[in-house]
């Protein structure tokens, strides 16, 4: 229980005795009932601001809580999914034409070279680490030369 709970608490039990008091002053003259009802109406007023605060206070204590605890690692396989053919075959570098999701952020296995970044993993550099591993013509093109 949070303390804006017990305040919440009191101010309803305030309301509920002002209504009480009120009511019986209209039986001896009406007009001594306004003041009562106009402090039960604050204490009402104030009941409800802090009930707000105390379930804003759980929400940031839950939020708090589940921000503690440790994520399991998922394995990259569950998380990326096959979308196209061309994307099976470049190790996820190359996306096809057709293909809806968006093109890959950076080379899997460490940097490229900068041609390849400008042309989306189209084109590489004569000197590029990426490029001489394949052993042969540039493979990660998308449309042929």
């Amino acid at each position: 229980m949070t303390p804006s709970l017990r305040t919440a608490r009191a101010c309803r039990v305030a309301t509920a005795l002002l209504l009480v008091a009120a009511g019986y002053a209209a039986t001896h003259h009406p007009w001594l009932a306004l003041p009562g009802l106009y402090a039960a109406a604050v204490f009402a007023w104030c009941a409800a601001r802090a009930r707000t605060e105390h379930r804003r206070r759980l929400v940031l204590a839950r939020r708090a809580e589940r921000l503690a605890r440790p994520r399991s690692p998922q394995p990259l396989g569950t998380v990326l999914e096959p979308c196209c053919a061309f994307w099976r075959h470049s190790d996820a570098m190359v996306h096809g034409p057709e293909c809806t999701r968006p093109a890959a952020l950076g080379p899997a296995g460490g940097g490229c070279c900068e041609r390849w970044w400008t042309s989306l993993g189209a084109e590489h550099d004569a000197g590029c680490r990426r490029h001489a591993r394949t052993g042969g013509p540039d493979r990660t093109r998308s449309t042929p030369q």
